[in-house]
């Protein structure tokens, strides 16, 4: 399925152009990826908002990680607890750790 076609005025065709010094732009294209936007959305939002709201930190993505892992992990004892009937040890371990993390994730929000 196509994208739908934008109206004029909302077709991104005008190019603005400014000079800086390589320190500059170094700075400014770290900044646009720690906030997880391209360098043309990054320096519009800067020039029509004067600032950019930062979705989630990178202290959340580690969360997320960590609770991706967890899943795998909850997931593979599960399957053991089903075939055996014996509830694994590694479950009963990791069980504290989601508690902490989900804590932890709660908090932030």
């Amino acid at each position: 399925m196509a994208r739908p076609t934008k109206n004029i005025e909302e077709k991104q065709s005008e190019v603005l152009r400014f000079r800086c010094t390589p320190s500059e732009k170094n700075s400014i294209q770290e900044k646009s990826s720690q906030v997880g936007l391209s360098l043309s959305d990054y320096m519009r939002a800067m020039a029509l908002d004067g600032q950019i709201k930062i979705q989630q930190s990178k202290y959340d993505f580690e969360l997320v990680h960590q609770l991706k892992k967890l899943g795998v992990n909850i997931n593979q004892q599960t399957k053991k607890l089903n075939a055996t009937g014996v509830i694994p040890i590694e479950l009963k371990r990791v069980l504290p750790k989601l508690e902490e993390l989900l804590d932890q994730l709660l908090e932030d929000v």
